[in-house]
This record gives structure tokens, sequence and C-alpha cells, in this order.
């Protein structure tokens, strides 16, 4: 378990989504980071169990995931963070398995399904079991003001609101010397 007690699997898919939406083009970053069968494969070589094998025809699809996880990170409010979930949860068929101790394990059938489908319902799914367990507050875009990367804060306290300290230490210093 994580500091949040919360399954190491669903963190790790919260973070990825937070992972695949940081590959969008931003103001302050425009170039797209999913360039290809490259990036797409070390985005999904980091997946808490196999991926379905992946090629250019999936790079597409994964990207056109992100405008619904940014609406989940934006959300601000259960409600909204249901409507842009939702939509992702229904994109793969679900699956009960036991694993090797026996230990149930609930999730989409990867076989026979597009990586984006798969990925998707994953994601989604990590980020609705740290919304649920622990609130809405602990998915958020960057507070820095040239960053807006995605954050999923699974920290003790719940108090993260930067990306990293980098980011934290650049507003900080802004801010003081605004005051000076």
């Amino acid at each position: 378990m994580s500091a949040l007690r919360l399954s190491p699997e669903h963190a790790a898919w919260a973070s990825l989504a937070a992972a695949l939406v940081n590959t969008r083009p931003r103001d302050t970053d425009p170039a797209e980071k999913l360039v290809g069968v490259t990036e797409l494969e070390e985005l999904l070589a980091g997946c808490p169990e196999p991926a379905p094998a992946a090629g250019e025809r999936d790079v597409g699809p994964m990207r056109e995931l992100r405008p619904a996880l940014v609406e989940a990170f934006e959300a601000g409010t259960v409600a909204r963070f249901a409507e842009a979930v939702n939509p992702l949860l229904a994109l793969a068929p679900w699956q009960l398995s036991a694993g090797a101790d026996d230990d149930l394990t609930l999730g989409p059938v990867a076989a026979q399904r597009a990586a984006a489908d798969w990925f998707g319902a994953h994601a989604a799914r990590g980020l609705a079991e740290v919304v649920i367990a622990f609130g809405i507050d602990r998915i958020l875009l960057c507070s820095a003001d040239d960053c807006l990367r995605a954050v999923v804060d699974v920290s003790r306290n719940g108090t993260r609101r930067y990306c990293s300290r980098t980011c934290a230490n650049r507003t900080n210093s802004r801010r003081h010397r605004s005051l000076h």
C-alpha cells in the first residue's frame, strides 16, 4: 500500500494517467511528446500489468484520450470528474481474475482490445480510486502558471500543488520578488 492506503496498482495507473496527459502540447511547452510508437511503448512499459501489443495505429487513439483525462484533472467537483471518466471506464469490458496468490483483480480485458481502450479504462479507474478514497483535491494540474502538468498527489498529507520542486521554487521565487 502507498502512503494513501491505496493499492500500488491503482496509484500506478493514476500516475500513468498523469504521464499521458503530460505528453500533450501546452502553451508553455508546445512540443508533442507522444510522437510515435517508441514513446507509446515507453509509456506502456510503466503499466503494472502487461499491455496489449501497440503499434503506429495506437498512437492517435492514445493522444485522443488526453482531453478526457485533462477534464478529469481540471474537474474540481466529483460530479464533473465522473462525467469525464465514465466514458473512459466504458471503453473496455471488465473481468475479475484470480492472481497467483488467489488475489482477485478487476480490470478491463486486454486480449483483442485496442491499447488506447485498455489504457484509458485502467487510467480512469486509477484516478477514480484516488478520488473515491481521498477526494477530488488529490488530482490536479500544477499550480505554476507556466506549467499545467497533471499531478496525482499520493503524499501522506495531501498538500502537493506543483508537479516538481522546480515549479514550486520558481513560483515561490516569483512571489517573493513581487513582494520586495
